[in-house]
């Protein structure tokens, strides 16, 4: 193991402390600074399937360089094409963190069995991509490029190491004016900023599964350019929790976040973007009560809203199955490719 407690963000502390917070009461809640992005670099790249898949570095100002794939079918222009961010899930992988969603080879064995598991073993922006738009799936704080250095090589051991460093960084980020949540959301916000930058102009949608779908509510919340959200598996109140379902990740446990604006309240923020939620039926990791209580919740507060809410159940435990993957896909496809091919068409 590593002696640093914080390998690789010996730099984090003064990071905090020179940066300008995020205004708002949710930025304040969760701790956002400003997000931070210094050149983009475009590494090597391979095209799979029709979709061509490009790795970007960048700095974010502190820590390890923050990286993620862009990727879009090969014979389009990706700054024709409508954009989304793809959230990987938390799932106790810290490895990697945009690789388990793109097809890509090498990737661990036990990665590939979480695919197989919880994603029906798809690629899923990877399928977005193909399906026509300009996806960006970064990785963020903790995970993938931004990983801490904990000394252990091994993939597979890393991520059993993580899984108890995540303690030690949720206790920090307390001491340090902050959460596991808002530094995950100051690192996707500037990875907002880098795919607005490789696609159409315009509204930009989200995408997650899990704790991925947490970050997309997250970043729907605080950039109201994000148009469209396709949340799937992260969907309760979170009173409903307790006391059964109290062992998710510390992306969910934020003081303040149940009794303010809970997770229904992240998502009807604002009821003129088009939002999806994915329900599991069986899902072992939340309430039925609870989903359904925030289902109920959901549909009211876009009963008569200029945005539409799309309620999707399966009867399946915790995953993004296939039938899910597709029904996000067309709404995406209905909130954005058809809008702006409309839009384009009068002009």
């Amino acid at each position: 193991m590593n002696e640093e407690p914080f390998g690789g963000y010996g730099d984090w502390a003064e990071h905090l402390a020179r940066t300008p917070r995020l205004a708002g009461n949710l930025a304040t809640l969760l701790g956002v600074t400003e997000p931070v992005v210094g050149d983009i670099r475009a590494g090597g790249g391979r095209v799979r399937d029709g979709v061509r898949a490009t790795r970007l570095r960048w700095a974010v100002g502190f820590g390890p360089d923050n990286a993620g794939w862009l990727l879009h079918r090969e014979d389009v222009d990706p700054t024709t094409r409508p954009g989304v961010l793809a959230l990987h899930s938390h799932g106790g992988l810290f490895c990697l963190g945009a690789e388990r969603m793109v097809d890509v080879p090498g990737l661990p064995p036990h990665v590939l069995d979480h695919r197989a598991r919880f994603e029906d073993g798809r690629a899923v922006a990877s399928d977005l991509a193909r399906a026509g738009f300009t996806v960006l799936a970064p990785d963020c704080f903790g995970f993938g490029a931004r990983r801490f250095d904990l000394g252990v090589d091994d993939p597979e051991e890393h991520d059993a190491a993580a899984r108890v460093h995540e303690h030690l960084v949720a206790k920090a980020c307390a001491l340090l004016d902050t959460s596991m949540a808002g530094m995950v959301a100051s690192d996707d916000l500037g990875s907002l900023s880098v795919l607005r930058s490789w696609c159409a102009p315009g509204a930009v949608g989200a995408l997650g599964f899990s704790g991925g779908g947490g970050r997309a509510l997250v970043v729907g919340a605080l950039d109201r350019g994000v148009r469209s959200l396709a949340v799937v598996a992260m969907m309760c109140t979170l009173s409903s929790l307790f006391p059964d379902h109290v062992d998710h990740s510390w992306l969910l446990h934020t003081r303040g976040l149940a009794a303010g604006p809970d997770l229904p309240g992240l998502a009807v923020c604002d009821t003129a973007r088009d939002v999806l939620v994915g329900y599991d039926a069986r899902d072992e990791l939340f309430p039925a009560a609870g989903m359904r209580e925030a289902d109920a919740l959901l549909a009211t507060a876009f009963a008569d809203a200029p945005g539409r809410y799309t309620s999707v159940w399966d009867d399946a435990p915790h995953a993004f199955t296939a039938a899910l993957q597709q029904a996000a896909t067309n709404h995406l496809t209905t909130s954005l490719l058809d809008r702006s091919r409309k839009e384009s068409s009068c002009l």
